[in-house]
């Protein structure tokens, strides 16, 4: 059997389980053709998103009651699937995901329609297998990216494909330069593996698991950003996360509220405090305010000089 991706292989797995068969780990990374550390991670995978549903006998995994998809998968999960299908350009019939999900994903559009979508036309589908690939199987790789400004090559040790802020980039190690790097995808040209193996790095990876977005640094330590809410607006800090470090400490006698975010990189929220301008008020760090003023004096001069 070829080798297929990761989101067939557990969507597959987690059918074979539905249908009461026993499955050991041996006999299906022989059937598909990855190692027995890949169908391991599979399996942790499947308990983490639908629970302790399996017995386990040695190597040897069976479902001792049914999960369905349809009973886990909320509107943000369904619209979620839909995406991948239509961005893998994957066909119906193509597709591992059971008929019924699909008629539920079919439906769930009747009703909700998600704007915020990935940007990149994902269509190379063999630059993903590779990177796919690599990532499994700690492999280096030759990363030709090409930008808005020129091409270059870069030996790289790559560790994940995050999506992040609507694009999906490439998390790793650019080793001809000895530092963390995310490439976006969609200006990667070309992917050429080589025989070199790379041992993940524990910091890394643990870097990688607290990434907020593309500005994220790795090696520098958190600074911690304290902000002060009008409570005008409040409600919408109170209802959505704006960065997954955001914390609500505090409510002031008068209705604002104080939330702290931990960042490694002050770009990560300086966008965000500049669009709650002025309903926002910045307690620390000490300095942030020149730096905002400094930016903003620099889109009006851009803006003034345009007009």
């Amino acid at each position: 059997m070829s080798q297929k991706s990761s989101l067939y292989r557990t969507i597959e797995i987690l059918k074979d389980l539905n249908d009461g068969k026993k499955l050991c780990i041996t006999n299906l990374a022989m059937a598909y053709e990855v190692s027995d550390r890949t169908i391991r991670r599979d399996f942790e995978l499947i308990k983490e998103l639908f629970g302790d549903f399996v017995s386990k006998e040695g190597e040897c995994y069976q479902a001792y009651q049914k999960v369905l998809l349809e009973e886990v998968l909320n509107a943000t999960d369904l619209m979620t699937l839909a995406n991948i299908v239509n961005l893998f350009g994957m066909t119906a019939k193509e597709s591992a995901i059971s008929s019924k999900t699909q008629g539920l994903i079919k439906t769930s559009l009747e009703v909700y329609d998600f704007k915020s979508r990935p940007l990149e036309n994902m269509q190379n589908r063999e630059i993903l297998k590779q990177l796919e690939h690599a990532i499994k199987f700690n492999k280096e790789i030759k990363v030709i990216y090409l930008n808005e400004r020129r091409k270059t090559q870069r030996n790289y040790h790559p560790y994940k494909i995050l999506f992040v802020n609507e694009n999906f980039y490439l998390v790793g190690e650019n080793v001809s330069m000895n530092r963390f790097e995310f490439l976006r995808i969609s200006m990667i040209e070309e992917i050429i593996t080589t025989k070199k193996s790379f041992y993940p790095h524990r910091d890394i990876n643990e870097f990688i698991t607290r990434i907020q977005s593309p500005f994220s640094s790795y090696g520098k330590n958190e600074i911690l950003v304290r902000l002060r809410v009008v409570k005008e607006v409040r409600r919408y800090f109170l209802f959505k996360k704006y960065l997954p470090s955001q914390e609500i400490k505090q409510t002031y006698e008068n209705g604002d509220i104080e939330i702290h975010y931990r960042v490694t990189n002050i770009r990560e929220v300086e966008e965000l405090i500049i669009k709650w301008l002025p309903h926002v008020q910045i307690i620390a760090p000490r300095g942030l305010n020149r730096r905002l003023k400094k930016t903003l004096n620099k889109k009006m001069m851009s803006l003034n000089s345009k007009l």
